[in-house]
């Protein structure tokens, strides 16, 4: 499974979670393995044994090549305790926590850059007491002192929720806020087929509304009391997608046997919609960390006997290897899907964005047909260059939009790489039917400079 885990590459992740985050405190889970507390799930059931605490935590980021990313928690959690944590991981004097991480076998800091202040903290219906976002807004002070006076250079990740929570947070603490959090998941049952790519264009909507608000914060904070004796943020306001994903519709009280979804191809071509929505949006949301990682909603899926990669693990990873670090404007014109009655959605056939890698020299167009039954051809033209042609297209494809995978039979997504693809004598390239292709071009960035945005 681990090798499943590096093959995805994620440059984050996100511990100790969402929800139950607002259960858990961090020394529960240092220290001897068979002297940490076993404690009850309160939230999701089962039982919490912390033998991966803090520090398996960080062994792992390093291992995988993942930042890590702590959440703290504000719920039946304190300020002292979440300065206490940071000391903990990133202390470098002689006092109680950084020489409490040494006695633990780690003499060297952790060195953990983002700090997230709760989850969800609106959520009426969830554990804790900030559901006001003024009561957020004070406890967030506090907690975002004491952190940053066990450490001046952490950035710390707000809470968002609605656009008048939204507002209401940034006004007061956008000095302190380096990422406003978002999260967003995608319902992907009992609904028609079209339908389902609506919430990649909810979410791009969302983001969009949000990047506006941001915009009315300075981005660099002027004034700022010196006797905080920290610094502000030192930058614009950034946006943490920091929990995306699928979430099949629920039937049950049975919590976790509900997310332990399996997704068809469909779901993987919304995934590679969602992908191409953070593409496109890239100058805003700066990070992100689908949620989850392994069995619940997640690209892995895994029992006592083995494991095996869900049909979404294969865009995350083809976006994740091939897809460049500079975002290029692009614009599209498709036709729409038709729901179950006929009628336009919202949702184009074709989805696309286009980034620029800088290494490899190359620009790379994502395109994902969402047609469930046709091949759609598309003219393919370049601003401000002439005669690009593509260097090799990878076609990621199923039997049907409907296939799944699982643990009794081979792997059914087919990936295809082809260095004889070539657009035709008017420019244009066709997309098979539900198909997610990349067409990678050799280009110069200098050249490139004056097309990027």
């Amino acid at each position: 499974m681990r090798e499943k885990v590096k093959g995805l590459q994620p440059p984050i992740l996100r511990f100790p979670g969402g929800t139950m985050v607002k259960l858990y405190h961090w020394m529960d889970g240092v220290g001897a393995k068979e002297e940490r507390k076993r404690q009850s799930n309160r939230i999701w059931g089962g039982v919490i044994d912390h033998a991966f605490g803090t520090n398996e935590f960080i062994q792992y980021c390093r291992e995988i090549g993942a930042e890590p990313f702590i959440i703290v928690n504000m719920a039946t959690g304190t300020a002292e305790e979440a300065a206490n944590w940071v000391e903990y991981c990133n202390g470098t004097d002689d006092t109680y926590y950084a020489n409490l991480r040494r006695s633990h076998g780690f003499e060297e800091p952790h060195n953990v850059k983002y700090w997230g202040l709760g989850n969800e903290e609106a959520a009426v219906p969830d554990i804790g007491f900030l559901h006001d976002p003024h009561e957020y807004i004070k406890a967030s002070w506090e907690f975002a002192k004491q952190m940053k006076l066990a450490d001046r250079s952490i950035k710390l990740v707000m809470v968002g929720e609605k656009p008048e929570w939204n507002k209401a947070i940034l006004d007061e603490l956008h000095p302190i806020c380096d990422y406003l959090s978002l999260h967003y998941y995608a319902r992907s049952e009992n609904e028609d087929y079209a339908s389902v790519f609506n919430h990649a264009v909810a979410m791009e909507n969302i983001i969009v509304d949000t990047k506006k608000l941001l915009d009315r914060y300075p981005a660099r904070v002027e004034s700022f009391d010196r006797w905080y004796r920290f610094p502000p943020r030192q930058r614009k306001i950034q946006i943490a997608l920091d929990e995306w994903g699928i979430w099949q519709n629920q039937s049950s009280d049975d919590y976790v046997a509900d997310m332990e979804a399996v997704f068809n191809w469909k779901e993987a071509l919304l995934v590679a919609s969602m992908l191409n929505v953070m593409q496109r949006q890239s100058h805003a949301v700066t990070m992100a960390t689908f949620a989850q990682l392994v069995n619940i909603l997640a690209p892995i899926f895994t029992n006592e006997n083995g494991s095996f990669c869900q049909t979404i693990y294969h865009p995350l990873q083809l976006y994740r290897e091939h897809s460049g670090n500079w975002k290029l404007s692009c614009e599209a014109e498709s036709m729409m899907l038709l729901d179950g009655d006929g009628q336009p959605t919202a949702s184009a056939c074709l989805d696309v964005s286009a980034t620029y890698h800088d290494e490899k020299g190359e620009v790379v167009v994502a395109v994902v047909n969402r047609h469930p039954e046709q091949s759609v051809s598309a003219k393919v033209s370049f601003v401000g260059t002439e005669g690009l042609e593509i260097c090799e297209a990878i076609e990621l494809n199923c039997p049907s939009w409907e296939t799944v995978n699982g643990f009794d039979i081979a792997d059914q997504v087919t990936r295809m790489a082809k260095t004889d693809a070539r657009y035709d004598s008017d420019g244009g390239y066709g997309f098979p039917p539900h198909s997610i292709t990349l067409l990678k071009h050799r280009y110069s960035i200098d050249k490139l400079a004056d097309t990027t945005n």
